[in-house]
Order: C-alpha cells, then structure tokens, then sequence
C-alpha cells in the first residue's frame, strides 16, 4: 500500500486547491479482450462503446432490466480487441460474472488483475502543472513514470475530473508514487476525498449508486446516451426521461440547528416519509456538516424545509460549493 495523508483537511485542500495523489488500487481493474467484447458491453450499459478510437476513454453505466444502477464502468481502449475496465472496489467479479452470464459464444474474456497491478490518481485544479505527461480530456496515453512504463486516462467527471495512472506491473507502483511525489503531487486520502465528493454532490456506489437508484436520479445523465440502440434497462430509461417520470432526486441538505445528519435516516414531509440520506461529511469548505440524500422530487427544491430525525434540515442546491 502506497503511503497517505492521514490529515483530512490537507488531503482536501490538495484536491481541491492544488493537485493531490490518491492510491486507488483497492478499486477494480479488468482487461477485456476480444472483437465482441466492445459489442457486449454496449448491449448491458447506458453510453456508448463500440465506435471508439483506441486511447478513446468512456464512463458509462452497467445497468439491470429494471434500468437500476449495477456498476459504473470506465472503459479504456487500447486497441480494437483490448481494454481496461476500471471499477469499483470489490465490484471487478460481480461486472464480469454479469457480462459472462450473458456471453454465448462470442469473442470476448474478461481477465480480472486487480491484484498484480496498481492504480494512481491525479486530482485537482492544478495537475497540469505537475510536469508529467497528461492526456487531452476523454484521453489514454502510454507514458513512463520513475522509469515504470504507465497508461494515464483522463476520467470524464461533472465536478472531479481526475487523470488514472495504470500500472500494470503493480511491484512497481511505490516508484511511480515517489516520482508523482517528487514532481510537486501532494498524497491525500479517500476520506479527503469523499468530503469533496459530498461537497460537489457526486453520488458514489453502495452509498447512492445501488440496486435501488436510477441513472438519472442519481445526476448521471452525462454518461447515458438516449441516442444509442437498445441496451438492457434502456427502455425504461427512455420512459423516465421522455415522460419526466423520474420519482426522486439527489439533492444536499444541512441542518438548521447543526444537529446531528444521520446516514439512512429518514426524511419527513409532515407525516410521509419522502427521502432518506445516503452520505454525510463534516465540510471542509462550509465548517459544518452536510448531507447528500434522496427525496420525492416535489419536494428537491433547494430552500425547502424537511423533518429529518434530529430537527428540521433544508434542502441545498448542488454542488454545496454554490453556496
């Protein structure tokens, strides 16, 4: 394991002010070969893979025949018959049993090598100057850091673009690190980081992006493409959108006496129940503690007044920074 910052609030400021380096290589990472695999992909996920140049770089969404949320999937091409698949932290078994379970015949394998590589990332506003080769947005280069042949993707996101060092020889990655570290990179912390994401109001799996949740409530819509042939859940996802019959939203919330914001707490609307909070974090930008959560969409504009168990919480427009 790669050393990191065990101070919260310096890890924040890197990724949020400077350029900060996370060890990712507890998330998945999954090499799919094959004419057919871009094809199988394509058939179970919301955007976009087959056409793709190689180096070409797509977030895109595995999703159920109820169109619910599975996996989010980063797919980097190699070549026409090779890519990585990165995702989340214990999800690369279950993504490539799913995609197995619907591979009859075809030209395709799913090798899983999570464990012999590693994964780096670069965030924050100041990562191109960090003097390392970087790729243009949507991009994948072959790169050599610390003298350790790399590939670094740039990684579509709303709020948190971010650049992924892949390091297939993962003995190596302590030397790629001490080079990123040494090139001016400030290590930081997934706890660093998820204060940022709630700030920015990023949903991130098991805690938003579950079996229950839907692409577009959960703000996703960027790496759904309602243009695309069929898929499997794109009928429903086709309905929720052309009929605007998404039921509920992602939406911030703060406590207006500074009490207490429960994870899986429910929110009240009078006496009904119309949302639950899914992630809290004590703000590094704000000072106080803050909320993302679910809630009926009549109920998702910013100002509104909820009951949550603790006393009366507002909703608050995302991403908090707006503030």
């Amino acid at each position: 394991m790669l050393v990191s910052s065990t101070n919260i609030e310096a890890g924040h400021d890197a990724l949020a002010t400077g350029v900060a380096l996370l060890d990712r290589s507890h998330m998945g990472r999954v090499v799919a070969t094959g004419a057919d695999a871009f094809d199988l992909i394509n058939r179970f996920s919301t955007n976009e893979t087959v056409g793709l140049a190689d180096g070409d770089v797509v977030v895109t969404i595995l999703t159920s025949d109820a169109g619910r949320v599975k996996e989010l999937l980063t797919i980097v091409r190699r070549s026409a018959t090779e890519s990585i698949i990165l995702t989340g932290t214990g999800a690369e078994n279950s993504v490539t049993g799913w995609l197995d379970k619907y591979n009859f015949g075809e030209d395709c394998g799913f090798t899983v090598t999570t464990e012999s590589s590693a994964q780096i990332t670069i965030s924050g506003p100041k990562a191109v100057d960090l003097g390392v080769p970087l790729p243009e947005p949507d991009r994948m280069i072959a790169a050599e850091i610390g003298g350790v042949p790399v590939e670094i993707a740039h990684v579509p996101g709303p709020s948190l673009p971010s650049y992924e060092v892949l390091v297939d020889q993962g003995e190596r990655a302590g030397d790629v690190w001490d080079a990123l570290l040494a090139a001016g990179g400030m290590p930081s912390s997934e706890d660093a980081f998820d204060v940022l994401r709630v700030e920015r109001g990023l949903p991130a799996r098991v805690r938003e992006l579950t079996d229950d949740a839907n692409p577009l409530e959960a703000g996703l819509e960027a790496y759904v493409s309602f243009s695309k042939g069929c898929y499997m859940g794109q009928e429903v996802i086709a309905r929720l959108d052309t009929y605007e019959k998404v039921q509920r939203q992602l939406v911030g919330l703060m406590s207006e006496s500074g009490a207490e914001l429960s994870v899986d707490s429910a929110l009240k609307a009078g006496e009904r129940e119309i949302g639950r909070i899914t992630s809290t974090v004590v703000s590094r930008s704000l000072g106080r503690e803050i909320a993302l959560a679910y809630v009926r969409k009549a109920h998702a504009k910013p100002g509104t007044m909820l009951e949550g168990v603790n006393g009366p919480v507002v909703v608050v427009e995302l991403p908090f920074s707006a503030v």
